[in-house]
């Protein structure tokens, strides 16, 4: 069940927070970003060599060896580090020790009316600016800090890095998993906000219940590793294990959002052995969810008010402890399901036991886990994320 004038509402207060908390680029990084992220909000991503260090002026220069995103018309960029902060884990003097003659470089960089860029040498992110109006093309790029929390993004040699960088601008999904990860395609992004923060990423397309997800980095012995998709066409879904499909990414505001070549997709790959989980989608009288991405009899999707109690099964026990206990009145969920079939697994019903809240269902190899999650903003997904961790261990618990 939605609202307009609530979404208008929740619209306009994102906006002004934005006005009110949005920094300027030398900011530190609050929250974790994924590579991918990182490579769309540049508009230019070039490789290079430092080519000299002047470590009492505090100053260096890179050779630009190759565009690998953009144009950038670069042959080389002069670097004035004394303009740097001086904080705890980083200055001036800290960053020029790091930097050797010879050692490769990566500069990721969007260019507007200036220059905002964070560049990468082994095992070191940091934040350059540069104002092309102001001083001209070849002018002098003046470092703001190291940014330690970049390194959850990524870690390791300059050379590695470079060739994961190439691996994804030529389309490559997972690249660099561990060997034997659970790979999770997630569907997100279309029908709810992007997150926000004091660092404006221009093209941040992560949602609440994807970063919610992405908080399950492990389960058992085994890494899980996510890639974001808008893209209703689900490309490489053969690859992964898991596909999530987000909130309201099948039904959204009466609009059904799945071709039949995409619920046909869908329904292979569970008989194939992948596992779907499907959070909560939209419903009215007039248009309830279809479900043609469903093998089997077909749940009926309906219009159901907003509600935080349930009713756990005897079947579901063990999806509402593990790993965290999760009791009635703290999950959201919201347009649920009914008509399940009677070889379906009911985890989880409303309390008067007429609608779905969390169910599975086998199909081939592989396994629907349905739900009728409400992970529409900021606050109702951390209040899921609980559950949302629960459901991922479940889900890699079932693969085959």
């Amino acid at each position: 069940m939605r609202f307009m004038s609530n979404r208008i509402a929740s619209y306009l207060v994102f906006c002004l927070i934005g006005l009110l908390f949005a920094s300027p680029a030398s900011a530190f990084i609050e929250r974790e970003y994924t590579i991918r992220e990182v490579l769309d909000a540049c508009t230019n991503i070039v490789f290079g060599t430092i080519e000299s260090v002047d470590r009492g002026r505090l100053r260096g220069v890179v050779t630009v060896e190759k565009d690998v995103k953009g144009k950038s018309e670069l042959k080389e960029i002069k670097m004035n580090f004394a303009t740097g902060h001086y904080k705890r884990g980083t200055s001036p003097q800290k960053l020029v020790k790091l930097l050797k003659p010879g050692m490769p470089i990566i500069v990721f960089y969007r260019e507007h009316y200036g220059i905002d860029s964070m560049c990468f040498i082994d095992d070191t992110w940091f934040q350059m600016r540069a104002y092309r109006g102001r001083y001209g093309a070849g002018g002098w790029w003046t470092f703001t800090h190291i940014d330690p929390m970049m390194s959850r993004t990524f870690e390791g040699k300059t050379k590695a890095f470079q060739k994961i960088v190439r691996d994804m601008l030529a389309g490559k999904m997972w690249v660099a998993a561990p060997k034997n990860a659970v790979k999770v395609l997630v569907l997100t992004g279309n029908s709810t906000y992007p997150t926000w923060g004091q660092t404006p990423v221009y093209t941040n397309v992560a949602t609440y219940e994807y970063q919610a997800l992405r908080s399950v980095k492990e389960v058992g012995k085994r890494a899980i590793v996510y890639e974001l998709t808008k893209e209703h066409a689900l490309p490489q879904l053969k690859n992964a294990d898991i596909l999530w499909i987000g909130y309201e990414e099948i039904s959204s505001y009466g609009r059904y959002l799945l071709s039949s070549k995409v619920e046909q997709k869908v329904k292979t790959f569970v008989k194939n052995g992948g596992v779907v989980v499907v959070a909560g989608q939209d419903s009215s009288p007039e248009k309830p969810c279809a479900t043609g991405w469903l093998q089997g009899d077909k749940l009926i999707g309906v219009e159901s008010s907003p509600t935080q109690d349930f009713v756990v099964t005897e079947a579901g026990r063990s999806l509402f402890t593990t790993p965290n206990r999760i009791v009635s009145g703290k999950i959201f969920a919201d347009d649920a399901w009914m008509g399940w079939d009677r070889d379906d697994t009911i985890f989880a019903t409303t309390k008067d036991n007429k609608e779905l809240v969390v169910g599975a269902r086998q199909y081939g190899k592989g396994l629907y886990i349905i739900t009728s999650l409400r992970n529409d903003s900021q606050y109702t997904t951390s209040v899921n994320k609980p559950l949302i961790e629960n459901i991922v261990h479940y889900a890699v618990s079932q693969l085959k």
